[in-house]
């Protein structure tokens, strides 16, 4: 079966290359050490005895976050060498920012075609290799396995499409799930879904979520908040919503919904960052019809006092800005967008979610913060509008679900201490 991947992979890039150029030109970014692409990685330095190199993969932004505490720690391991590749130029601009120095080698993951892994697989040499959430790379996995190197995926889980195509096409599990793939479940639920897909069960662990571990815990700093609502032109005795991540039409919405609420005599005002801040131009258009006064981040880092809604048009600052709102909508859960953002961030420091029919991505963490208080589900438009009414109105909901938050936060415990406890392990082997 590998040997089917590698005869289509190149017919299949060809047929999918303008989509993916085209989305690429539009973010930029992608010309930057593009050989490395094609497996032309560095030479690396020739292992040094008893030092262990650790290869790790993570896709963009979001995978990178969820492992910080976990890359913190195998850095800091004087016997472990970290070479860390990412595939969006997002994800290696803030590989690049917060870890140069630190790493034996970063750069952009190798297109997985036999030539160019095989190639990349032979100048970095790992001892362990480590993908992020749900990467199934056949040539990627394929290499490991020939040189019997282990292939974790740590955080693993499985969207519901993701879990349905693999149910379906049974017939590549062969290469898709090979027998040297160690699975690290984020959840019970997602340790059901391996299962159900036929591994074996002493290869796949429960370790928990790693985003739990690297986001700010508790109450944000009075002085912090602060300072933020000043940044943004806030009063402080003005109610932030925050529109986290959000994708088109959804920007929308929560501008509507202000601007009423605004109309009724409440201070209102929106913080919004969206999912691509390449958009701007788009939501831009979105704030000058609806007549609010609004500022780009990127123009203006400090707006003035008059200013409504407040255009975080940056990437990698929304674990900071957020500790400037109230409550928040979680994006890309409004049709026809789907598969919602990661809620753990938000309420981790005490922010009261509104959540869109669409989150599947997320349905487990999800429905527990639906059971525990902290979150509440709108089936549409409509009722988004209705929810931020309410949380706008009602400070005593927003402190009851904000306190549901940190107990809810506290019960998750350390998954990254279970996720190093086993790569430990793995490590040790020779």
């Amino acid at each position: 079966m590998i040997w089917f991947y590698r005869i289509a992979f190149p017919f299949v890039a060809l047929l999918l290359a303008p989509k993916y150029l085209s989305r690429m030109l539009k973010r930029g970014g992608y010309g930057r050490k593009l050989s490395y692409r094609i497996g032309l990685w560095p030479k690396l330095p020739p292992k040094r005895e008893g030092i262990r190199r650790i290869w790790i993969q993570a896709v963009s932004v979001g995978e990178l976050s969820s492992i910080g505490k976990l890359l913190d720690e195998l850095i800091a391991n004087p016997e472990v060498e970290v070479v860390l590749s990412a595939t969006t130029s997002t994800g290696l601009a803030i590989a690049e920012k917060k870890y140069a120095g630190k790493l034996l080698a970063q750069g952009p993951f190798p297109l997985d075609w036999i030539p160019f892994s095989a190639l990349a697989w032979k100048r970095i040499r790992p001892d362990l290799v480590v993908a992020i959430d749900s990467e199934l790379w056949p040539e990627h996995m394929k290499q490991a396995a020939q040189r019997d190197v282990p292939f974790l995926i740590v955080n693993a889980r499985l969207s519901d499409r993701s879990y349905r195509r693999l149910q379906f096409f049974r017939i590549f599990h062969g290469i898709l799930l090979p027998p040297n793939l160690i699975v690290l479940a984020s959840s019970e639920k997602q340790h059901e879904r391996w299962m159900d897909l036929g591994l074996d069960p002493s290869v796949v662990t429960v370790t928990g979520n790693l985003k739990v571990d690297v986001v700010s815990k508790g109450l944000p700093d009075p002085e912090i908040k602060s300072k933020l609502l000043e940044d943004f032109g806030f009063g402080k005795a003005s109610i932030v919503l925050a529109g986290i991540s959000t994708w088109p039409a959804e920007e929308g919405i929560l501008i509507e919904s202000v601007k009423k609420l605004r109309e009724e005599g409440f201070d209102a005002r929106l913080l919004l960052i969206p999912r691509h801040a390449e958009r701007r131009a788009e939501i831009r258009k979105t704030l000058t019809s609806s007549g609010l006064r609004f500022n780009l981040r990127t123009e203006e880092v400090r707006a003035s006092s008059e200013t409504i809604v407040y255009l975080a048009d940056t990437t990698g600052e929304l674990p900071h800005l957020i500790k400037g709102a109230d409550f928040a909508f979680l994006g890309k859960t409004i049709p026809p967008n789907s598969g919602g953002q990661n809620p753990i961030e938000p309420v981790s420091i005490g922010l009261p979610l509104i959540i869109g029919p669409a989150y599947q991505n997320f349905r487990e963490t999800c429905a527990e913060l639906f059971s525990h208080g902290i979150a509440v589900k709108a089936g549409d438009k409509t009722e988004v509008e209705r929810l931020i009414s309410e949380f706008t109105q009602d400070g005593e909901k927003r402190t009851r679900a904000r306190e549901a938050c940190f107990t809810w936060i506290e019960k998750q415990g350390s998954p990254t201490k279970s996720t190093l406890t086993l790569l430990q392990g793995y490590l040790a082997k020779d």
